[in-house]
């Protein structure tokens, strides 16, 4: 009795594990798929604007002050409470002066030159990969679908792992199903963790932010519209508000600010500055920075590590270090830490990329593995499984042609054309729709996959290649701009090998059987 009481346990558990991928695997391979560029966000943004390809400077020779004196001459720009990016936030090269209030505006570090700073409708092409990775096109509907497609991920991770410590998979099939399977149980073993760490933390910001409201009114029967009015106390302590003493006084170099600051805590990495009562006799500056030596508790959203100093003559006027807060800051820090990858270098990126990646290709397999069980049943029967395969041929492979265009276009598209965002937004959702229509016209479906592949290839490199063209400088300077030159590098790398898998991949079923049994031997 306990026998068979076990077998039925194992066996339902293998029906929502199979259940579960097949209704949440697609959405959760798009949302990994555009996760990859949302970790390399820095970077791609840096690429897609020609205003910042520029050469970085060290933030502590920058002239600063002659930079604010030119924001503040426009009349209409608030006076105070003002914000300055400084190089290398976000990967962004250049300085950045903003108000809540007003519109950024950016500055050469070099030159000390306005920079002509692309408008939303001009160019948005990494926070638009980053949309399409949370379903934000799709508004509050897309965040509850996708958060629950991370709450349906965990429970196929969990289910998962319990399965492949009952069953001890052993994989010693040679057919095409036994290798799918195989692919997809080691990957999944080896990056369970920080997978589901990564989409754990996911649904708790989709689903969790969207509940905040209601569930806020209902701790604090109607009284609190917000999360932010709950515990904003607790996450974000503000400081007393400084009454200006209205008595002009000559303000210290900014940059002679950061290197007392660099004085006080040389750990911290200088990443913003609040100017308050700028100009004014007690006015000061408030330098926030990120601690590397810290990862996963400063930086963020929550905690940010800052050193407060009189702008008149250097004293300190506070010091708040990283581990100065309280523990439900820094469980809500490293929260949103393991999903936005705060102060991550690009190495660390690039690995976690990587990891995605391979999780993304596991899906992939995990996919196959149901429709090739479901085609051996309903061989040469037109059912919902034909129809099934189609559709994730267009969402899982015709992607990349689609993705491929938002590049290229971004490098094709007349940076003054009207509505420049809205056409480029257009075409990639029509050639998406277009892979859906090929991949049901083309029967063949290893063909198809063939020219995704292929097509999506060519599309990256040629993105690569019009940048390089269409950029305000010469192929002699593009080694001083490390950031582009690493992206069209990653992007030329990654067309060609598009393509390669494009004429590696069989041809039809027969030869992909084939296919399959030679690499099994080849194990051997």
């Amino acid at each position: 009795m306990t026998q068979e009481k076990s077998k039925l346990f194992k066996q339902r558990l293998f029906r929502i594990h199979i259940a579960a991928g097949a209704i949440f695997s697609i959405f959760m391979y798009i949302a990994i798929f555009f996760g990859v560029f949302a970790i390399l966000l820095p970077y791609i943004q840096t690429w897609e604007k020609p205003s910042r390809h520029i050469q970085t400077n060290d933030i502590f020779n920058i002239n600063y002050n002659s930079m604010i004196d030119e924001v503040l001459k426009d009349e209409s720009f608030p006076k105070d409470n003002i914000i300055v990016n400084l190089p290398g936030r976000m990967n962004d090269p250049a300085v950045v002066i903003s108000h809540r209030f007003s519109k950024e505006i950016a500055f050469n570090p070099i030159t000390n030159k306005k920079l002509e700073n692309e408008t939303k409708e001009q160019s948005n092409l990494a926070h638009f990969l980053n949309e399409l990775h949370y379903g934000a096109p799709l508004k509050v509907i897309g965040l509850i679908i996708f958060g629950f497609v991370a709450v349906g991920t965990m429970v196929l991770l969990i289910t998962g792992i319990i399965l492949i410590s009952l069953f001890k998979f052993k994989n010693k099939g040679k057919n095409a199903q036994a290798i799918f399977s195989k692919i997809h149980v080691k990957i999944f073993t080896w990056l369970f963790v920080p997978l589901f760490l990564i989409t754990a933390s996911g649904a708790v910001m989709n689903i969790g932010l969207i509940s905040s409201k209601p569930m806020s009114k209902i701790l604090t029967h109607s009284k609190a519209n917000s999360i932010d009015e709950v515990v904003g106390k607790v996450l974000f302590a503000q400081n007393k508000h400084i009454k200006k003493q209205n008595i002009k006084a000559s303000m210290l170099p900014i940059k002679d600010l950061l290197k007392e600051a660099k004085k006080i805590n040389p750990q911290l990495t200088f990443k913003q500055i609040k100017l308050v009562n700028w100009n004014d006799k007690n006015a000061r500056v408030e330098i926030t920075g990120y601690n590397p030596y810290k990862p996963f508790l400063n930086g963020g959203i929550f905690n940010r590590p800052t050193i407060t100093l009189d702008a008149t003559n250097k004293k300190l006027i506070k010091n708040q270090k990283t581990m100065d807060k309280v523990w439900p800051v820094f469980v809500a820090e490293s929260l949103f830490f393991l999903h936005f990858l705060f102060g991550i270098d690009i190495f660390s990126r690039i690995l976690i990329a990587i990891f995605m990646c391979l999780c993304a290709v596991a899906i992939g397999f995990g996919i196959l593995l149901y429709l090739e069980k479901k085609a051996k049943k309903f061989e040469g029967k037109i059912t919902f499984y034909h129809f099934l395969g189609k559709f994730s041929q267009a969402s899982m492979i015709g992607i990349i042609p689609a993705t491929a265009t938002l590049f290229l276009f971004q490098w094709i598209l007349p940076f003054d054309l009207e509505n420049r965002v809205l056409w480029q937004k257009g075409i990639f959702y029509n050639v998406w729709l277009f892979t859906l229509f090929w991949s049901f016209y083309r029967l063949n479906s290893y063909k198809a996959s063939k020219e995704f592949f292929f097509t999506g290839g060519v599309l990256f490199l040629l993105s690569a290649i019009f940048h390089i063209l269409n950029s305000n400088f010469s192929i002699n300077e593009l080694s001083t701009f490390t950031t582009v030159l690493n992206v069209d590098i990653v992007l030329f790398i990654f067309a060609l090998f598009l393509i390669y898998i494009s004429f590696k991949l069989p041809k039809n079923r027969q030869q992909a059987k084939y296919f399959w049994i030679q690499n099994k031997k080849g194990e051997k």
